[in-house]
């Protein structure tokens, strides 16, 4: 259905439903250099299940149905909201060029990019 930077999205036979499936991709330079980073699927699926779990526990819907394996999620089909939501401990990328300081500096507190009121299209 969909193959992103982070994710594949596979159709199942209930319409209602989704496979997300992630990937170890990962990207620099808005997209230019993608490389290989070991487990980071499965790192990305638990973390991403952590956090779907703390949710449902505040009583926020989710989209979560259960964990299919180590780097597969089955998944409610809904409309997503496009909101991408990126925390740097050490500044990087589009960061360093933004506010002009150098690749690699400690950011104490770690700085939310929402912080910066940046809205970039989805």
């Amino acid at each position: 259905m969909y193959r992103g930077k982070a994710k594949t999205v596979y159709f199942t036979d209930d319409p209602n439903l989704l496979i997300l499936e992630f990937h170890n991709d990962t990207s620099a330079l808005d997209g230019e250099r993608i490389e290989q980073f070991e487990r980071k699927e499965m790192i990305n699926n638990k973390f991403n299940h952590f956090i779907i779990q703390k949710l449902e526990q505040a009583g926020i819907p989710t989209q979560m149905e259960r964990l299919l394996s180590d780097t597969e999620s089955l998944v409610k089909k809904l409309t997503m909201i496009p909101v991408e939501c990126v925390i740097r401990n050490r500044a990087a990328g589009s960061l360093v060029k933004r506010l002009g300081i150098e690749e690699g500096t400690l950011l104490e507190p770690p700085i939310e990019l929402s912080d910066l009121i940046l809205i970039t299209p989805y």
